[in-house]
């Protein structure tokens, strides 16, 4: 390798991806860097070269080849593919073996690792990431996305890697940059596009129970800047926790139901809907659409170790909903709900 830094970015096309790609790109030491972003639409990874990025496509495979060649791993692809973790830890093994220096992996989880079963019923318990370490360590791999962590957190403890696992909550906010300008990135957090899924399905948007849950918040521009902190840190080699430890970061909370009904409220206004009813989500519904549990989860957290690397939002209680609203607004009027990709996921 060269004495520049080789950044393996993986997901830079995506809501979280390209907006933390565009952030890094903007990194006052940029110039010491050498990024290659691996798309696996080749059409994508053409649109990313047009725009002076070293993109590369193909099979999943060639990750461990890439990984293999690099000094950071910076992950904002699925969280729950398992088997795309173990190839990115097969060529961080590889680029430790040749080089004994151990490859530093950023990886997108997120905090549903903590859904509980509250069915909107309630308010529960706030998980914060180092007072409640060892809880949150011991989630099984059943959970949803733990099961590309605890692989993190092997390999972390073996020595190859230096995982650090960040874990956003309900991430909001339109995204910007040079991405979205081009056409190549959703500005729209897929939040929004879940819920209008359920409500094409079932001809009104819906929630589980009363709606009480409540999920923390952060803003997209500033959960980006918690990756850029991260990579900072790694880059100096700070001594951080690593492994099984998480980073999070929270600038509020929200409930269910005033989400649901924040974005209802607003394609109705657009003329999207007849209505901005928001009805219960019956038995048989969930039922038949299992995933529609989520909904009736309380994902609370908060980020003391993400603050303690200097980290902080500059987004607070209460924008969310203001923001909600903004992205629901351009989803309406941008005509994006007519080819909302989560549709098929409510099947």
């Amino acid at each position: 390798m060269s004495n520049q830094t080789q950044i393996l970015f993986l997901g830079g096309a995506g809501y979280i991806g390209g907006t933390v790609l565009d952030a890094i790109l903007k990194h006052p030491k940029v110039s010491e860097f050498t990024i290659t972003a691996y798309i696996r639409s080749a059409e994508t990874a053409e649109k990313l070269k047009a725009l002076g990025v070293n993109a590369v496509s193909g099979p999943s495979s060639i990750v461990e080849d890439l990984a293999a060649n690099s000094n950071v791993v910076i992950n904002c692809a699925s969280s729950d593919d398992a088997a795309f973790v173990e190839t990115i830890l097969a060529g961080a093994k590889k680029a430790y073996n040749r080089t004994h220096v151990q490859p530093v992996i950023i990886h997108t989880s997120g905090t549903a690792i903590i859904s509980d079963k509250a069915m909107g019923q309630y308010a529960e318990k706030i998980y914060d990431d180092v007072a409640d370490e060892a809880v949150l360590a011991a989630i099984p791999a059943t959970a949803r996305h733990r099961a590309g962590d605890i692989r993190l957190a092997a390999a972390h403890g073996e020595g190859y890697v230096k995982a650090y696992v960040i874990i956003p909550p309900l991430i909001y906010g339109l995204a910007t940059g040079r991405f979205v300008d081009a056409g190549i990135q959703n500005p729209v957090t897929t939040s929004v596009m879940f819920l209008d899924a359920i409500r094409q399905k079932r001809g009104l948007f819906g929630r589980i129970g009363p709606g009480k849950n409540v999920y923390a918040t952060v803003e997209v521009h500033d959960v980006a800047r918690l990756y850029l902190t991260m990579l900072d840190a790694a880059l100096e080699r700070k001594q951080i926790a690593g492994g099984s430890a998480y980073y999070t970061a929270v600038d509020g909370e929200v409930t269910l139901g005033d989400f649901t009904q924040a974005v209802a409220s607003e394609l109705h206004n657009a003329g999207v809907t007849d209505t901005e009813e928001v009805t219960e989500v019956t038995a048989e519904e969930a039922k038949k659409w299992p995933m529609l549990a989520m909904l009736g989860d309380n994902v609370r957290v908060s980020d003391t170790r993400s603050r303690s690397l200097g980290w902080k939002p500059t987004h607070k209680q209460g924008d969310f909903l203001i923001k909600i609203r903004e992205s629901a607004q351009f989803y309406a009027t941008s005509g994006m709900y007519k080819q909302n990709k989560f549709v098929g996921w409510v099947a």
